[in-house]
């Protein structure tokens, strides 16, 4: 695990959640069959997409993912509705994650960033 997490503290702006929207995994997918009592193919068509024509895989709707359906917010304090069973890829955002921050600016990711950067510096000084 990065040496980041040491000093990442998320900043509750909501920006992943926004812009990159709801990732799939299949354990959090069936988590979210349990916890809101629904069908895997209930789950699918309120929150990631449609079945493909002949049934046999589904078919990603963005619009339907991003914004992340489960963000939520009171005045300027971003959270997630389903934080405990969130899926794999918003637990590694921004730092361990194959797709790096994707374009989006974290606040938390650049604060974290610069105490590396520095507290790398005052080993070597």
């Amino acid at each position: 695990m990065s040496r980041m997490w040491k000093y990442f503290q998320c900043q509750q702006c909501g920006a992943c959640c926004r812009d990159i929207g709801l990732p799939y995994d299949v354990e959090s997918f069936f988590k979210m069959t349990n916890l809101f009592k629904m069908s895997a193919e209930e789950v699918i068509e309120k929150y990631y997409g449609k079945k493909s024509p002949d049934g046999s895989s589904w078919e990603s709707d963005d619009s339907k993912r991003t914004p992340c359906p489960f963000l939520n917010h009171s005045e300027e304090t971003y959270f997630c509705d389903i934080y405990s069973i969130r899926p794999h890829g918003c637990k590694l955002y921004p730092i361990d994650t194959d797709g790096g921050r994707q374009g989006i600016d974290c606040p938390a990711w650049e604060i974290a960033f610069s105490k590396l950067k520095k507290n790398k510096k005052n080993i070597y000084n």
